[in-house]
């Protein structure tokens, strides 16, 4: 190819480009995570997809060791590098990825590091650098129809014999998948990952979907508080709890002193360790479907959800650590801060302590009071109660706030919001350059 047809071929690549993302501007991203099936593959083919994982490893801890310079000029096209073993013998390897997959590892080591100076110019501090990885467990597939295409329903074979399949850079057989049939028939595709974990490969596929006009009719539910606890994990004030807490099983626990009594390296001592690897992602997977379903539960259909900005990590390091590990608090809490209708109030507001009828405070209260009882005559349960205190500071925040409804002079009189008016201006805030563990007395 001469210079013109090189600058013609580029320019109608640009073009495209720009006429591709102007219209995934206008749909609605998505990632589809499906499974692949490696029994269709021979065994030559599963030691060479699972081999990419182990060279990219190579590369990357190659690419780190080199100079300032000498990464610079790396030419991607290199396939001879030298690595050190576990000894720290250098060994000379011989790369036999595809060329994309080169470039994706090259220039992820080199957003890695724009990123780690970006952060020392702003702190000021010394980050130090890159560290070695012992594993290497995702890689980009960025470029659809060179790295990886999609044979979706019967597209490009009469017969459907390659239906549902995937093909990867360097793997000349299709790949099954499993749950590809959570692709919409009008989605386009676009960049995916190859993704290594204990219980096989997973392929993180980005899809664009058209955004169609939905007239679906959600139903209107009352705002709503929520208090995050040891004893009941969510408690709404509507007096609803929830358990998103999944225990550890006894194969997992058996399997880790198996793996305790053998030598450290063997053989055995590696396969026991890999199926601890896949017990601890059935957890995770339990935990986070948990964690998805209680937070669709109380979400959908509200416009105002109210919670607390709990100290999660505090109460990992103190009495009730195994309690809050067994549960998907901090996955929850994470979905719920991200989404736009959830008002967070402060950390150290005491809605445990406060009464949500007459605004007083009881400090008298300890966590073995499981029911609260005030002056005025108010008794409920201790998590409710403090669920529906939390609810009532979100309605008098959001209506101090937005711009179009202020506080009367009449709710301003309430006993509740002239004591939560008060606990504002008395409130302490923590030393500059502390963070204090949450009060006992919010944990439930």
């Amino acid at each position: 190819m001469n210079e013109s047809a090189r600058i013609v071929k580029n320019r109608a690549i640009k073009e495209h480009g720009k006429e591709t993302r102007a219209r995934h501007a206008s749909m609605r991203p998505a990632v589809i995570e499906m499974k692949l099936d490696l029994k269709c593959l021979n065994k030559t083919e599963q030691e060479k997809l699972w081999h990419y994982f182990t060279q990219c490893r190579w590369l990357c801890n190659y690419l780190i060791s080199l100079s300032g310079d000498d990464f610079k000029t790396f030419n991607t096209k290199t396939r001879d590098i030298t690595s050190l073993d576990k000894e720290g013998n250098p060994v000379d390897r011989q790369l036999t990825m595809p060329a994309k997959f080169i470039q994706a590892v090259y220039s992820s080591i080199k957003q890695d590091m724009v990123s780690l100076a970006a952060k020392r110019d702003k702190t000021g501090k010394k980050n130090g650098k890159l560290k070695f990885r012992s594993e290497y467990n995702a890689i980009e597939l960025n470029q659809y129809g060179n790295t990886h295409w999609i044979c979706y329903g019967d597209d490009g074979n009469k017969n459907g014999k390659y239906r549902n399949t995937v093909h990867i850079s360097g793997i000349k057989r299709p790949i099954r998948v499993f749950g590809m049939e959570q692709i919409p028939k009008d989605a386009e595709f676009a960049n995916a990952k190859l993704i290594k974990r204990p219980s096989g490969i997973y392929l993180m596929l980005t899809c664009y979907i058209p955004q169609h006009e939905r007239n679906v009719k959600l139903e209107n539910k009352p705002d709503i508080g929520l208090d995050f606890g040891i004893k009941t994990t969510i408690t709404t004030s509507e007096g609803e709890k929830y358990d998103i807490s999944v225990r550890e099983p006894e194969r997992l626990k058996g399997l880790q002193k198996k793996l305790a009594r053998q030598k450290k390296g063997s053989r055995g001592w590696y396969d026991t360790r890999h199926l601890i690897r896949r017990e601890y992602e059935k957890l995770a997977n339990k935990r986070r479907a948990k964690a998805n379903q209680v937070y669709h539960d109380i979400v959908t259909g509200r416009k105002l959800i109210v919670t607390q900005d709990e100290n999660i990590r505090g109460w990992h390091k103190g009495l009730f650590g195994k309690q809050v590990q067994n549960s998907a608090l901090g996955t929850l809490k994470s979905k719920l801060v991200s989404n736009p209708n959830v008002l967070v109030i402060d950390r150290f507001f005491p809605s445990t302590k406060m009464c949500p009828q007459c605004g007083a405070i009881n400090e008298g209260i300890t966590l073995s009071d499981r029911v609260f009882a005030c002056g005025c005559g108010y008794t409920e349960d201790r998590d409710v109660k403090a669920a529906k205190t939390l609810l009532l500071a979100g309605e008098h925040k959001r209506s101090c706030t937005l711009a179009e409804r202020k506080c009367s002079p009449e709710e301003r009189k309430s006993a509740f919001n002239t004591s939560y008016e008060i606990w504002k201006l008395s409130a302490r805030r923590p030393e500059k350059g502390k963070s204090p563990e949450a009060p006992s007395s919010s944990v439930s």
